[in-house]
């Protein structure tokens, strides 16, 4: 027994090691930069949210703005204690380890290692994925995070549920429906994970820096000025049939309805999806977790075709990311139709209440 867990270490290191090795032929993105330069600018005590700042850190390498919630600085803070490439390297294998944990969440201990390999390569081949590791994002930690989320509620470990649903806020726009319709799920035990971790969240971005909300509004404020056509919601698509934001708001309405036809935790996360104003193709890797949730895979390999079809399509014709919305719109359709018989018994309870109320 314990030759064998010193055989698994060994192969788990060899594999780490690996993974770091190859991740090291890759230069850092200036999405990436952006986040290791935040978590320098506050070891020096200074505003991570001063575009300047962070470009006087990261010259003469590009750089993006940083507009992330400062809750994130448990992330960034550790990264800017190493040099830039050092950083990179941790940070795509750190990366590479959640989809590998995130996948093993979803689809249940003791996998077979054939479902659990081909799940991985299926994963792994989405583009996505691709996406959220070629910018060097933080789409992966948010997928392990709710993967967390959705092990807590089945396996009925609340506590975990709530600690993880808490931590996903680092990255709030895929936060939409997940949270609100989460916290009336969780136990006491799992809404009082949810405060200490939150609190935890909140004294650290405070005690990095008092009046980091008004910076993180100011900066991120442009998001909204640019909402639209690059990004894979229903203002996206609103858009990009109207040129205008009101079919949107329209569909906003439609899908928050839906939600009183199925709550499980995979169908509410991908109509969440569409609300945010602002994101990206790399976001859609929370794909996974209905993908992987529903029996078979299916829907996985259909997500993974038709995210090529559509990566063809937005290069020939030099589209933006607003085409990928079809993901969601597939993963929804493809869940109301797995879904079909909750869906039918909520419509005919709905049915049978009214038609009390109308007697009496």
């Amino acid at each position: 027994m314990v030759r064998r867990s010193l055989v698994r270490a060994f192969v788990v290191v060899l594999c780490m090691s690996a993974l770091y090795l190859l991740n090291s032929y890759f230069e850092p993105h200036f999405d990436f930069n952006s986040f290791w330069g935040a978590g320098r600018a506050l070891l020096e005590r200074r505003n991570p949210y001063d575009y300047s700042v962070i470009q006087e850190i990261l010259a003469p390498r590009p750089t993006a703005n940083f507009n992330y919630p400062l809750f994130i600085a448990v992330l960034v803070v550790p990264l800017g204690l190493f040099d830039l490439e050092t950083a990179k390297n941790i940070w795509l294998t750190l990366s590479e380890i959640a989809l590998i944990l995130s996948i093993y969440l979803i689809i249940g201990p003791r996998p077979k290692a054939k479902d659990f390999v081909l799940s991985t390569l299926g994963c792994a081949a989405f583009v996505p994925s691709l996406l959220t590791f070629f910018d060097q994002q933080t789409s992966m930690f948010a997928l392990f995070l709710l993967s967390l989320v959705y092990h807590g509620l089945k396996r009925d470990r609340p506590v975990l549920a709530g600690a993880a649903l808490a931590a996903g806020l680092i990255k709030p726009q895929t936060m939409a429906l997940v949270l609100p319709v989460t916290l009336f799920r969780l136990s006491r035990k799992g809404l009082l994970a949810f405060a200490v971790t939150f609190g935890c969240l909140l004294i650290v971005a405070f005690g990095l820096m008092p009046d980091w909300p008004l910076h993180w509004w100011a900066s991120a404020s442009w998001i909204t000025r640019e909402a639209g056509r690059a990004i894979p919601t229903v203002w996206g698509l609103s858009w990009a049939l109207t040129s205008q934001y009101w079919l949107g708001g329209l569909l906003s309405l439609g899908l928050l309805a839906t939600l009183l036809l199925d709550t499980r935790f995979d169908f509410v996360l991908t109509a969440g999806l569409f609300l945010p104003v602002y994101m990206k193709p790399y976001d859609l890797v929370l794909l996974c977790i209905p993908a992987l949730s529903t029996p078979g895979r299916r829907l996985l390999g259909v997500l993974v075709i038709v995210s090529y079809l559509l990566l063809f399509w937005a290069a020939v014709s030099g589209r933006s990311g607003d085409i990928f919305v079809l993901l969601t719109v597939i993963t929804l359709g493809w869940l109301f139709y797995r879904d079909r018989a909750l869906v039918h018994e909520r419509i005919e309870g709905y049915r049978m209440f009214l038609n009390r109320r109308g007697r009496s």
